[in-house]
């Protein structure tokens, strides 16, 4: 456990630290896009966006949130976007702390759930990580679509065939 860690809301001077640990998640981060998107998150109280300073090592850890009313839940729901530790720096209780930072703003904020998608291949969710931390496996899927990421082909659209009876 990493005693002396102080975990502050991100700021601007944090982005090469933000960089670097997205780019540890495995996400293609650019300085000059994630700039212009940090200010955004920054300046949204829908959102928050915190790192863990560590004493000599400097930003060590990154969560971000959002937060948007959902009728089926009747209030409010939270999203962890992302969580991630610097290599090195794991194992040590920092993603824990920063989690319960993140469940402490949800009840301040009077959040009806929290909630994170996580691939099933990461060392966290095979480790159950969120699930020693409370949280539960929900039996959704999530789909995504990602023309405007640049990752995906557009689909090819067919004629809708009539079948005949």
């Amino acid at each position: 456990m990493v005693s002396t860690l102080i975990v502050r809301p991100a700021a601007p001077g944090d982005l090469s630290d933000m960089v670097d640990l997205l780019v540890q998640l495995g996400y293609p981060a650019r300085r000059e896009m994630l700039g212009g998107v940090l200010d955004t998150l920054l300046g949204d109280p829908s959102h928050a966006v915190l790192v863990a300073e560590h004493p000599g090592d400097g930003v060590v850890a990154m969560i971000a949130v959002s937060s948007r009313p959902v009728l089926r839940l009747q209030g409010w729901l939270g999203t962890i976007e992302e969580l991630v530790v610097k290599r090195g720096m794991r194992d040590r209780g920092i993603g824990d702390r920063m989690v319960q930072h993140v469940k402490g703003l949800a009840t301040e904020r009077g959040w009806t759930r929290l909630e994170t998608a996580v691939s099933s291949t990461r060392e966290s969710s095979r480790r159950g990580f969120l699930l020693s931390r409370g949280f539960a496996i929900d039996e959704c899927v999530t789909y995504h679509w990602g023309m405007l990421e640049g990752r995906q082909q557009a689909p090819s659209v067919r004629e809708p065939r009539s079948e005949m009876v």
